[in-house]
Formats: C-alpha cells, structure tokens, sequence
C-alpha cells in the first residue's frame, strides 16, 4: 500500500497510509492529511490515485499544487502536477514527506536515517 511518511531532521516520523483515491494536504483543519506548518497554504495540494489507461491493476498517484502561495515542490523541483515515482520527496512550506509506492509495517513505526562515511549513502535503523 502507498503511503506518506514525515521528515524532520533525518528521521521518518508519522506514515499515512494511502487507502483512499484522493487526499487533500494543507495547513487548514478540513485537509485529509493536516499539515502543522505556518508556511503551507490553508488549501496546498491534491494528491490522487489514478489508474493508468489500459492497466487496470496499475496505478499512480499525482501531486497537484492548488495554487499555494510558497509553491509545492518534488525532489527540490517546483511542480504544479508531477506524477509520484517511490521514494520521491515532497515538500510543503517547510514540511518534507517521503512517497513510498509499496509501504509495509505499522503506521506509528519510526525510523532514522544516518548518513555513512560514503557520500550520498545513507542507513535507516527501525525504532519504535
């Protein structure tokens, strides 16, 4: 199952698990998925499951920016719509989220991400 997972300083934090066709994200309380930071808009973004033409068992999941006024951004790139690939990052004001295609687990697991003496590799440890 898709899922969402927070990041703040390297650690994943809280998982939504994506079981739904489409999820709200933004700062204002009637948002599916409330995101707790001044810089994202009330109404930020759309993210939406869509099943590819001719591929029944296959399916996407599309971020769509809602006209916020700090912009959403995949990978450090602006989009207004971009199309999710697992292990992107998203970003909303100053909230970083990690899309994972195929998430497994418990949705209160957490886990952190330490870097090693390899540039660009990093580990996860599971922590509960």
């Amino acid at each position: 199952m898709a899922a969402l997972i927070q990041i703040r300083n390297n650690v994943e934090g809280v998982k939504v698990l994506l079981s739904g066709d489409s999820y709200s994200l933004g700062r204002g309380d009637g948002n599916d998925i409330v995101v707790n930071d001044d810089l994202a808009s009330r109404e930020h973004a759309l993210l939406e499951r869509v099943v590819v033409l001719g591929k029944p068992d296959e399916v996407r999941y599309i971020i769509r920016d809602l006209g916020s006024t700090n912009g959403t951004f995949v990978n450090h790139k602006q989009v207004s719509e971009q199309a999710l690939n697992d292990g992107d990052v998203i970003r909303l004001g100053q909230t970083f989220l990690r899309f994972a295609l195929h998430e497994q687990g418990d949705a209160a697991e957490t886990k952190v991400i330490k870097k090693t003496i390899i540039p660009g590799v990093y580990i996860t440890t599971e922590k509960k």
